[in-house]
């Protein structure tokens, strides 16, 4: 066991995958007191109010049509088979086509902004601005992200975090004047400037580069991709916030929402495992053709992640109802719902398994797993509602969902694996 920590401890992965989880604990560690400040100010219904622009957003992500997918599986595929220039010729084509995809949604949220403020809403107006900040965060701030690759690559992203966080703080008092104003320009000003300082510390700087052909040859490769992601985590996501506005209200929609930061305060170490490993899965596969590597590469992470996300969970969940109550008085109804979204931590491990199932181009098997466990979720949130089960019902419908998904991709992956054992 000694000789097996002293390993660990030298080998390069879990260094990278420490500094970049401790670069983002500490963004998050910044980011946690301005949280705590706005949950004073800002009650749940102002909050949920806030939020239901986002839903607008989660939709227009559509967008991008898979182009970014396309980078996320070929870039370092390509990269791990040698081929470097083809790998370049792609990342070309993509920062193309999500710049333009950038510039025109943000644009239509700009209008609805300017449009709101001529009618006197001057809060939809915030909401609709801060939409623009953040379609250009996500989908040209996927590109960027999709490009870094390298120890020194993910440095950059933790600091980028650190800096969002930072940033974030010095709107704090504001939100003693201003709680809404101020929990827009938080929602969008560490953001920018974070995607600002991505941009400019890019791993690759390449030339403006477009070819039609070779953009519908990753549409045809990249929308089918695109279909099970956006609907395992976008669309997901939105269908939750939809179905939560539509039958329980903003209140509600600003409990879970409050519920969602607290967990994104805790997801930082099983997010930073997935991001190291992801790409290395592709590569490996890339590399190798060899499911068995590849779930020899995910061993490890498994093993390690499941343990210490899974006490991670317990001990927040037992956590919570003591210190909510004093630290944000006004979210104390959502301790139910924050104690049952920890679970997601141990999820988001499990599911690493997925992006084999991606590196393979097995499109037509996520697209089964992520659709029958978002269509049961969606079953059984509708369900829920139906026998008044309110918002924890919601969650624990989705929940409910990502386990029947998880179950069906290690049955396709152990079903791959024998396959190949065969052949």
């Amino acid at each position: 066991m000694n000789r097996r920590i002293q390993d660990l401890w030298k080998s390069p992965t879990v260094r990278v995958v420490f500094g970049l989880a401790g670069g983002n604990l500490l963004g998050t560690a910044i980011g946690v007191v301005g949280s705590l400040i706005q949950a004073w100010y800002v009650s749940p219904a102002d909050l949920g109010y806030f939020r239901g622009f986002s839903i607008a957003t989660g939709y227009a992500f559509f967008f991008h049509l898979g182009i970014l997918d396309a980078l996320q599986r070929f870039y370092p595929y390509y990269i791990g088979r040698g081929e470097k220039d083809h790998a370049v010729a792609i990342a070309q084509v993509c920062q193309v086509w999500m710049v333009a995809v950038s510039a025109i949604v943000s644009g239509v949220f700009v209008v609805l902004g300017i449009v709101s403020l001529s009618i006197g809403n001057w809060r939809a107006m915030l909401g609709w601005v801060v939409q623009a900040t953040a379609m250009a965060s996500f989908i040209y701030g996927g590109y960027l992200g999709a490009t870094y690759r390298s120890g020194h690559d993910f440095t950059s992203i933790a600091k980028a975090s650190v800096l969002t966080s930072t940033v974030n703080l010095f709107t704090l008092p504001f939100f003693v004047f201003w709680p809404y104003v101020t929990l827009a320009l938080r929602s969008s000003l560490g953001s920018t400037i974070s995607l600002i300082y991505l941009h400019l510390h890019r791993p690759l700087h390449l030339s403006w580069r477009f070819n039609w052909r070779e953009w519908f040859d990753l549409l045809k490769s990249g929308f089918p991709l695109f279909v099970a992601s956006y609907g395992a985590n976008t669309f997901w996501s939105v269908i939750e916030t939809t179905l939560i506005l539509r039958f329980l209200g903003t209140p509600s929609l600003g409990l879970w929402s409050m519920s969602f930061m607290v967990l994104e305060m805790a997801n930082k170490v099983p997010q930073a495992i997935t991001a190291v490993y992801i790409p290395r899965i592709t590569e490996c596969y890339g590399r190798t053709g060899s499911v068995v590597d590849c779930l020899r590469l995910c061993k490890n992470p498994l093993l390690w992640g499941l343990l210490s996300m899974t006490a991670l969970a317990i001990g927040a969940s037992l956590m919570l109802p003591i210190i909510v109550p004093f630290i944000m008085p006004k979210y104390t109804e959502a301790v139910p719902v924050m104690c049952l979204m920890m679970l997601v931590l141990v999820f988001i491990i499990m599911e690493l398994p997925y992006y084999l199932l991606v590196a393979m181009g097995k499109i037509l098997q996520q697209n089964i797993a992520v659709y029958i466990g978002l269509g049961c979720f969606v079953i059984f949130a509708l369900g829920a509602l139906q026998f008044n089960m309110g918002l924890i019902g919601v969650v624990g419908a989705s929940l409910l969902g990502r386990m029947i998904k998880i179950l069906i991709i290690y049955i396709f992956i152990y079903n791959s694996r024998n396959m190949q054992s065969v052949f």
